[in-house]
């Protein structure tokens, strides 16, 4: 969708939007101008044009003054445009090893005597619209 040229540009808003900061690349550095932009844009193509349009409008200018022109003058494109950045940056691999966030572990649990135990009442109850 986007040429190599809108793709740096969209690579400076981003940075602007996600530097780096401590443990935390920034967003080139993570990755989100190239195939993890792709595949948000997959995800919501409602929004792409509102993005391009964004990236577009930030062409040749300083990247704080352009997002802050679309974030007053275009709410919907300053959206699309973060949006789509955020979504990529949280898929990268580069960001998730990063991230000091450990799930927790799930227990494992086998409740079959609780399940038949409802599905009996529900059984027993019939089919009954209300």
């Amino acid at each position: 969708m986007l040429d190599s040229d809108q793709r740096r540009t969209f690579a400076l808003l981003a940075d602007t939007l996600i530097p780096a900061s401590g443990s935390m690349p920034s967003a080139s550095a993570a990755g989100v101008p190239g195939a993890l932009l792709d595949q948000v844009l997959g995800y919501r193509p409602d929004i792409a044009e509102a993005f391009a349009a964004a990236v577009a409008s930030g062409t040749g200018k300083d990247p704080e003054a352009a997002l802050d022109e679309l974030a007053v003058h275009r709410p919907d494109q300053f959206e699309a445009l973060t949006v789509l950045t955020a979504g990529a940056y949280f898929l990268s691999p580069a960001v998730k090893a990063a991230m000091p966030y450990a799930a927790a572990p799930r227990p494992a649990r086998d409740d079959m005597d609780s399940y038949a135990d409802l599905l009996a009442d529900v059984v027993e109850r019939g089919f009954v619209i209300r």
